[in-house]
């Protein structure tokens, strides 16, 4: 199986497309790339992930680089060292939501941002210039191990502060990277936590993404416990799914409409997401008569139209939260902080919080197939349906009724397909004549 290598970082099935001597070579170009002295690194805890470390390890040493290795911690904690320690980089052994027998490699640049596209390109050419090339450094680096989530964890409270007494959190971590440093910063914020796979685990003890079907046992947990909210994040901890008091999933679009309603009820600003999230976005930043702003999908794509337009939220429609004050990255920690502080202010139930939103029915499916054949079913697509396109990231139309978007996967070899409508017949009808069409 090919390895996926884009702005989104390295992504691979372990010892099929990635092995340890592929993470080796690219962390060592990475760290020649962007002239490292001192680099972060952190990792998930899949199997996979310790094999990876100490290849990649291997690499920034060649390179002569100061190691900081932050062990197991989310992804975001990552980031956000590289900006506290001032690093020349970062870098994550993770493949956020796919399977255990995946793992990759995400790349931060000195700002404690993920590679944008210029960046990526740029390392890119760097790497078919220099691949199969050593530079050894006449004195190889040295690796320092550092704890990172207590300052992420002391950074988010000091901005957003604690909640009321008494909220009673549920917790699902998937068994990954979150599951010490979710809990922590709930308790920190003065919760009451009761956690569901928050041991870290090799194998993930259900699916990767928090999505419903994944998360039935924190849904029945926070409904026996009569709990007021249960978050659920995936291995890396950067994506974050809420499931309201009676137990049933809202669906991570709602996290950033939740996060977002929040930050602007306390400060008017400019909004980002992607093509791909909900409309509901549109209704909230209305709401508050602020600016929204749509971009390719990808996490990188987001922060640079935040920082071009001075953002003060963004982020993506699968539970990604990006509020600059803490991290310009996907932070489920962040995240479930300013849904705890809209809970906690509103005093409100998180049910009849989302009752007050407009109801869209979205619908998302992935075809295997790849970029070029998709390429060849775009004039057909376009013919089909018809509205106001957008060929910024593969399709999206925009329709009297629904709206679409068709898009290749960054991460994965498939074609990704989102539609949202506030009639749950039409955009099934849709997105099956979609699929229709890719799997013929």
């Amino acid at each position: 199986m090919p390895l996926i290598f884009g702005v989104s970082g390295l992504r691979g099935v372990v010892d099929k497309g990635l092995t340890p001597e592929i993470a080796q070579d690219y962390a060592l170009l990475f760290a020649q790339f962007m002239k490292v002295k001192r680099i972060v690194i952190g990792r998930d805890t899949r199997g996979s992930g310790p094999v990876l470390k100490k290849a990649v390890i291997r690499g920034l040493k060649t390179a002569g680089c100061e190691i900081i290795d932050l062990g197991i911690v989310p992804t975001p904690t990552v980031l956000f060292m590289v900006r506290k320690i001032r690093a020349q980089a970062g870098l994550v052994i993770t493949a956020s939501h796919n399977p255990e027998k995946w793992n990759g490699l995400k790349f931060i640049d000195n700002k404690g941002n993920f590679l944008d596209e210029k960046q990526f390109n740029q390392f890119s050419k760097f790497i078919q210039k220099n691949i199969g090339i050593r530079h050894y450094k006449s004195i190889p680096g040295v690796v320092q191990k550092y704890s990172g989530v207590g300052f992420h964890i002391e950074g988010i409270v000091s901005n957003l502060g604690s909640v009321r007494k008494g909220i009673k959190v549920g917790i699902d971590a998937v068994g990954g990277a979150g599951a010490q440093a979710l809990p922590n910063l709930l308790r920190t914020m003065g919760c009451q936590v009761y956690r569901l796979n928050c041991r870290y685990s090799r194998q993930f003890p259900r699916g990767p993404e928090p999505i419903p079907r994944n998360i039935k046992d924190l849904c029945q947990l926070v409904k026996l416990k009569k709990l007021d909210i249960g978050f659920a994040v995936d291995p890396d901890c950067d994506r974050l799914a809420v499931v309201d008091e009676d137990g049933h999933p809202i669906g991570e679009e709602l996290s950033l409409v939740l996060a977002t309603d929040y930050i602007l009820s306390r400060r008017k600003g400019v909004v980002v997401t992607n093509l791909s999230t909900t409309a509901r976005m549109e209704y909230i930043t209305k709401k508050y008569g602020c600016p929204l702003y749509r971009t390719k999908v990808g996490e990188a794509n987001v922060v640079a139209k935040m920082r071009r337009v001075n953002a003060i939220i963004g982020g993506e429609g699968n539970g990604g939260i990006i509020y600059p004050k803490i991290n310009f990255t996907r932070d489920a920690l962040t995240g479930a902080a300013i849904i705890l502080k809209l809970i906690s202010e509103r005093d409100k139930k998180i049910s009849t919080i989302v009752a007050e939103y407009p109801r869209y029915y979205m619908i998302k499916k992935k075809v295997k197939l790849d970029r070029q054949g998709f390429e060849r079913k775009e004039k057909l697509l376009l013919r089909r349906f018809m509205g106001r396109v957008s060929r910024v990231d593969g399709i999206r139309i925009s329709a009297r009724d629904y709206w679409l978007h068709i898009r290749p996967s960054n991460t994965e070899p498939v074609i990704r397909i989102i539609g949202e409508a506030k009639m749950k017949s039409v955009i099934e009808d849709v997105i099956l004549k979609i699929e229709m069409i890719l799997n013929k």
